[in-house]
């Protein structure tokens, strides 16, 4: 992971959404829970994709977003990770669920069980409680 710089191109971005030190996730339909994110559109600005995601998937506004850095995977996929507080939630409709967690749920509760999040959470020192 390169961290605090932006790649020269990028695909999608995830945000570390926290509600002060207890992370804030999002259920996506069909998966499990995960930080918000997704795909950059057409015109769009780092910031400006974040903050559409994580309204999209978690009708959720953000304080200020810090990037992180960013990862990428074997196929060339660019992923920019970033960083925000929520400021506010707006109730949510649909088959999204937003929660706030003491601590990072276990992998088997997570999208993917690959550990990428605990490692993200570690390598850029927020908040991650133990089981």
């Amino acid at each position: 992971m390169c961290l605090h710089t932006l790649p020269e191109r990028y695909d999608s971005v995830v945000c570390l959404t926290y509600a002060g030190e207890r992370p804030f996730m999002v259920r996506n339909p069909g998966r499990a829970w995960e930080f918000p994110g997704g795909h950059r559109e057409s015109g769009e600005d780092l910031y400006a994709t974040v903050r559409r995601e994580v309204y999209e998937e978690a009708a959720a506004t953000l304080g200020e977003v810090v990037v992180m850095g960013y990862y990428v995977l074997s196929g060339g996929h660019t992923t920019v990770v970033t960083h925000a507080q929520v400021s506010a939630v707006e109730p949510i409709s649909g088959e999204f669920e937003t929660r706030v967690f003491e601590r990072l749920p276990e992998d088997s509760e997570l999208s993917w069980a690959d550990g990428l999040y605990a490692h993200l959470i570690r390598v850029l020192g927020l908040p991650l409680r133990a089981a």
